[in-house]
């Protein structure tokens, strides 16, 4: 049967849009489905105010011009202008008489379909709060705007991904009393053990009171402010309560879409391909599971893009995606940590290059910079950590020299680069080389 459309993109995040307009770029016939309002970014937001504090306008005013400015590259305007036509509302797929998607009082017809998804935030069940107690990063703004310059008790975070870790940080340099639970063994667990320890000692130097192995059993309002919070550490008296962890549960929320697909715990199934076990739908963002980082999926949302269009499949490896997390300093990182490295019983050495080694670093007396590489034994980068204001610059030269197979000792030259942090590679590839 005749199709519409050789692609329906379908989500709720700024990597949903990149889809569309990276389908249209390859001379596709595409549209696009929006089944909530995009997700803003409103940690990052108020982490960047809380370096900036510009006084000519409100907190919230001024998140408000972010917002525009954040959204106007992919403004359904924006879209329409390069042919690529925006429709809102929740989707029903259907596969008879042929797989197609109905929204609002409209049938499309696609030759694929791909789904961009954020997953929830959704809290479990604690005894003694409702869903409505909780304040989110999307309200996160809102309420600091409405807030008494002083608080008796802290804000209390309950997360220990890179949401929270961001978002605790911002609000204590603003001056607030934060409390951050963490359920893992440590903040951002999926992180080199010896890199998230250094990001937790930024958060407790700005005054970020934090409890990891920290689980919440049961939670007593005292008054419209104030709550007292029973964890199995104690008690604790807090002022609010603020939900930034990463989402629990990855399935597709079934007031957006209506589709049967396969999951597995961590979310929705897919193939190395970004392929779900429908075979005419691939899917990409948190709602696979994992971290929701606009890095991650913006790369997979391109890989599913290329597959989608062409015959030739690629599949996604995630050793190869770099990924920044947005703290005071940057956390930027690719590859194996040094645990997976052991886990896969490969021979690699871990070399701790440091920033202020480095022309740069030593000029403006960089102590806060940190890095460290595992290299296999014929030199080949197994993964990279790099903490400091331009890690995720780093992390990309990097980055490229892993795609490419690059061996460490051929980065040499970039010692004579020393005007750049990304020098330190340099460096260490001629220490490598040397030995």
């Amino acid at each position: 049967m005749a199709v519409d459309y050789d692609l329906v993109v379908v989500g709720n995040n700024t990597a949903a849009r990149f889809a569309a307009i990276a389908a249209k770029e390859r001379s596709a016939r595409v549209a696009f489905i929006s089944v909530a309002p995009e997700v803003i970014p409103h940690h990052l937001f108020l982490n960047q105010w809380s370096q900036t504090r510009p006084h000519q306008c409100s907190l919230k005013a001024w998140a408000e011009a972010r917002t525009m400015t954040w959204q106007a590259p992919h403004s359904p305007a924006q879209l329409a202008n390069l042919g690529i036509e925006q429709i809102n509302g929740a989707v029903q797929f259907r596969k008879e008489p042929q797989l197609q998607v109905h929204v609002q009082d409209r049938v499309l017809r696609s030759r694929r379909y791909l789904l961009c998804l954020d997953a929830d935030q959704c809290p479990p069940t604690i005894p003694g709060v409702q869903t409505e107690d909780w304040i989110f990063p999307a309200n996160i703004i809102e309420y600091l705007d409405n807030l008494a310059p002083s608080l008796s008790h802290p804000i209390l975070v309950v997360g220990g991904g890179p949401i929270s870790t961001i978002l605790c940080q911002a609000i204590a340099r603003l001056g607030y009393p934060v409390t951050l639970l963490c359920e893992h063994p440590h903040i951002l667990p999926w992180e080199d053990p010896e890199a998230a320890a250094r990001i937790q000692a930024h958060l407790e130097a700005d005054g970020v009171q934090i409890f990891s192995r920290c689980q919440i059993k049961e939670v007593i309002p005292k008054s419209q402010s104030f709550y007292q919070v029973v964890t199995n550490y104690g008690e604790l008296t807090v002022d609010r309560l603020v939900w930034a962890a990463e989402p629990l549960s990855s399935a597709i929320h079934p007031s957006r879409m209506d589709v049967e697909l396969q999951h597995r715990s961590q979310g929705l199934w897919v193939n190395p391909q970004l392929q779900t076990s429908s075979s005419q739908i691939y899917a990409c963002g948190s709602v696979l599971g994992g971290y929701t980082l606009a890095d991650i999926t913006h790369h997979e949302a391109l890989v599913a893009v290329r597959n989608v269009l062409s015959k030739r499949q690629t599949t996604v490896d995630y050793r190869l995606v770099p990924w920044s997390i947005q703290t005071a300093p940057a956390l930027a990182r690719v590859g194996l940590t040094e645990q997976q490295a052991q886990q896969q019983q490969l021979s690699f050495r871990v070399v701790y290059p440091s920033l202020l080694n480095t022309p740069t670093g030593r000029l403006q007396n960089l102590t806060a910079g940190w890095s460290k590489l595992i290299v296999q034994a014929d030199g080949q980068i197994l993964g990279a950590h790099v903490i400091g204001p331009t890690a995720a610059e780093i992390i990309y030269g990097v980055t490229i020299a892993i795609q490419q197979r690059c061996p460490i000792s051929k980065l040499a030259d970039g010692a004579a680069f020393s005007s750049s942090y990304s020098s330190i590679i340099g460096q260490v590839a001629c220490q490598w080389s040397n030995r």
